[in-house]
């Protein structure tokens, strides 16, 4: 009887038991151990329903706050730059500082999520700010000086560039015209581009009065004699919107952030080449304009390009927030077994479809 019941004690863990990873006992153990775990990890994420509650906070909330700190920007910087700024920087302080919610000592997942909020909030308000800087030194700020500068017309081509100093859009006497048999080319090894320019004249006007007004563009024009920046091909257009100078948009420590900050340099480089080549002598304080038809249009263009830009920028960034509030919402157990799930669907169907099979010809192929 002894004999007998050795091999059954050594199998239920007597002294010569050797569990292996095939024992179905044991296999069944981990299993339940495994399952315990899982549901443990479930339990402290909470419900599905605090999933989706995590989830829209995580994506509304940054949300809001890259649009009202973009709106702001758009709306105040131009007139108040310092209180802008100030408000842009106390939410990001906010963000970062105050919202820390979960509870001390508490180590549950569905508590540890709101430090998330702090981190995605505080991210909402410097990407806002810093999108809202760039829509406003790229494109509205040129919109809003543009509506301050005053509008002259009638101008004579041979006037003073002094007498409209203050101008934003001008339009011409009918005797002007865009002289484009005069234009030049001026390639600009900084910017790599183009540099063209053509004179603005008018029938009083000789070959040795000063130039006072030069219609501009980059890349739009040859190297001698072809101009077709803006709308110089239309023979309507008498008129024009006057580059800006940097030193009348911005401060001196900010002309780094428009973007004219070096054409205007190589726009007077081209023209000294224009005086060169068609003996020509600008006046002294020449402006340069881009040449169109309606020049309204052309400076309601800069207010439009904004609010492309702003809807691109809010487009991105919820769609990036509500990327990461997902991954945050489920967390880690639940993320777990969704990307399991996803990879084993891809071998899946890695397996099911194989790629570099067997040929099979058409039916009735080599028959």
């Amino acid at each position: 009887m002894a004999g007998e019941g050795e091999p059954l004690l050594g199998r239920s863990g007597g002294p010569g038991f050797q569990p292996t990873k095939h024992d179905p006992l044991m296999k069944m153990g981990m299993k339940r151990v495994e399952n315990a775990l899982v549901k443990a990890g479930l339990a402290d994420e909470g419900e599905k329903h605090h999933v989706v509650m995590r989830a829209t906070a995580l994506t509304v909330v940054p949300v809001a706050i890259f649009n009202l700190l973009l709106f702001t920007i758009w709306r105040f910087y131009h007139t108040r730059p310092v209180i802008s700024l100030f408000f842009c920087l106390q939410v990001a302080l906010l963000g970062a500082l105050v919202p820390q919610m979960s509870k001390k000592g508490e180590s549950s997942w569905h508590e540890k999520w709101k430090n998330y909020l702090s981190q995605f909030c505080f991210a909402a308000a410097v990407l806002g700010m810093t999108a809202g800087l760039f829509v406003h030194y790229r494109h509205l700020i040129y919109y809003q000086r543009y509506k301050e500068m005053k509008v002259y017309s009638n101008v004579a081509a041979s006037s003073s560039p002094m007498l409209v100093a203050d101008a934003g859009i001008v339009s011409f006497s009918s005797d002007s015209l865009l002289d484009a048999g005069q234009a030049i080319g001026y390639r600009s090894a900084e910017m790599g581009a183009t540099l063209c320019v053509a004179p603005v004249i008018d029938t009083s006007m000789s070959s040795i009065d000063p130039i006072s007004f030069f219609a501009g563009g980059v890349d739009c024009c040859g190297w001698r004699g072809q101009f077709t920046c803006g709308d110089a091909m239309d023979p309507k257009a008498i008129s024009g919107l006057l580059y800006i100078p940097p030193a009348q948009l911005v401060v001196l420590a900010m002309e780094w952030a428009v973007k004219d900050d070096e054409l205007m340099e190589e726009f007077h480089r081209a023209v000294k080449l224009h005086a060169a080549v068609y003996s020509s002598r600008a006046s002294e304080n020449v402006r340069f304009l881009h040449w169109a038809k309606d020049p309204r249009e052309m400076r309601d263009s800069y207010r439009v390009a904004a609010v492309w830009a702003c809807l691109g920028y809010d487009a991105l960034f919820s769609c990036l927030c509500a990327f990461a509030a997902a991954i945050v919402a489920l967390g880690p157990q639940r993320l777990e077994q969704f990307v399991e799930k996803l990879l084993s669907s891809v071998v899946h169907r890695a397996q099911k479809n194989p790629r570099g099979g067997a040929y099979k010809p058409p039916l009735g192929v080599g028959r």
